[in-house]
C-alpha cells in the first residue's frame, strides 16, 4: 500500500510508519524536517508545514493517510480538503482525554460521551481534548465511509520526546529516593510501536471504525507501574515519597481525572490490538539513553 503519514519522524508518526515499511508499505512522510530527519530512510520525505503552503501535496495518490499531528479543527480541514479522494482511507490520531468526566470509573468504551467541541485555530492546552473533537467532527465531515479513528491513552517508548514516561526510568534507574504523585492514581500507557502495529493492521483491512487504544485492560496504579520499571530495570525501587496530585510531576492527574485513566480497550483488543510487556519498553528505554 501507498501510505502518506502526516509527521512520521518522532514518537507516534514514527511508531506508524515504522511498522508500514516493516511491513513492506510504500511510506511517504510529510513533516517540516525538523525533527530527526535523517529517521526512517527508506520512506519517501516530502518537505512541508501543514499550516503554510501545502503545493507539495498538490500531487500524488495514496492508499491510506495517516495523521498524527492534527490538534486544531482546520488542520484537519485543509488537508482533507486539499487531498480529498487522493488520501484514501484516513486515519485520525486523536486522544482518550476527548472523553467527557461523566463516564464510568471502572472503565469507558468509545460510546461514552464526549467533551464539547472546540473551534479555535490555534492550541490549548486547556482546551486539548475539546480541540480533539472538533477535529473528529471535521474529519467524519470530511472523511465520512473512509476514516478510522485511534484514540490512545499516554504514549511511551523509545523516541518519546515528551519524556514523561523517560522520567520515572531514569529515576528508578538512578536509585536515590525520589518524590512520586499519588501511589492510587491508575495508569495506563501504550507503547508507540504496539500503537503503531495496531494502526497499520488496521490500515491494511480498510477498518472504518473508532478505537481507544491504550493498555493493559487490568489498569495498574502508579505505584505498581513504578514496580514495574524496577523489574525492568532489574533493580530495587528506590525509596519513593509519595507527595499526592503534583502537576511538577509528569503523568500525575487529579483525582478527578482518574476516571479517564482508565479506558476499555477491548474493542481493540477484539480487532487485534497486542502489546508488549511494560518491562521490555523499560528496557528499550534503558538501551535508548544508556542507563
Amino acid at each position: 500500500m501507498r501510505i502518506l503519514v502526516l509527521g512520521g519522524t518522532r514518537l507516534v508518526g514514527r511508531g506508524i510508519a515504522a511498522q508500514a515499511l516493516a511491513r513492506g508499505h510504500d511510506v511517504t512522510l510529510f513533516n517540516r524536517g525538523q525533527s530527526d530527519p535523517a529517521a526512517l530512510p527508506a520512506a519517501t520525505h516530502i518537505a512541508g508545514d501543514r499550516n503554510g503552503d501545502l503545493a507539495e501535496l498538490a500531487d500524488g495518490e495514496w492508499d491510506a493517510t495517516v495523521d498524527v499531528c492534527a490538534y486544531v479543527p482546520d488542520q484537519v480541514r485543509r488537508i482533507l480538503t486539499t487531498l480529498d479522494k487522493r488520501a484514501g482511507h484516513y486515519t485520525f490520531i486523536s486522544t482518550i482525554s476527548v472523553y467527557s468526566q461523566d463516564i464510568a470509573p471502572s472503565g469507558y468504551t468509545e460510546d461514552a460521551p464526549l467533551l464539547p467541541a472546540a473551534w479555535d485555530d490555534t492550541l490549548s492546552m486547556e482546551k486539548y481534548g475539546e480541540l480533539k473533537v472538533g477535529c473528529e467532527q471535521v474529519a467524519a465531515e470530511l472523511a465520512g465511509d473512509r476514516l478510522l479513528t485511534i484514540r490512545p491513552g499516554y504514549v511511551i517508548g523509545p523516541h518519546d520526546y515528551t519524556e514523561r514516561f523517560s522520567h520515572w526510568v531514569r529515576a528508578v534507574a538512578a536509585g536515590q529516593p525520589f518524590v512520586g504523585p499519588d501511589a492510587n492514581q491508575p495508569l495506563q500507557c501504550v507503547d508507540g510501536r504496539d500503537l503503531g502495529g495496531f494502526t497499520v493492521h488496521c490500515i491494511e483491512r480498510g477498518v472504518v471504525d473508532t478505537f481507544n487504544v491504550t493498555a493493559p485492560q487490568d489498569v495498574p496504579t502508579f505505584a505498581e507501574v513504578l514496580e514495574t520499571i524496577a523489574r525492568g530495570l532489574g533493580v530495587a525501587l528506590p525509596e519513593v515519597t509519595w507527595t499526592g496530585t503534583n502537576e511538577e510531576l509528569p503523568l500525575s492527574d487529579s483525582e478527578e481525572y482518574w476516571s479517564s485513566l482508565r479506558a476499555d480497550a477491548s474493542k481493540a483488543i477484539a480487532a487485534g490490538f497486542t502489546w508488549r510487556p511494560l518491562e521490555d519498553t523499560v528496557r528499550d528505554i534503558k538501551a535508548e539513553q544508556g542507563l
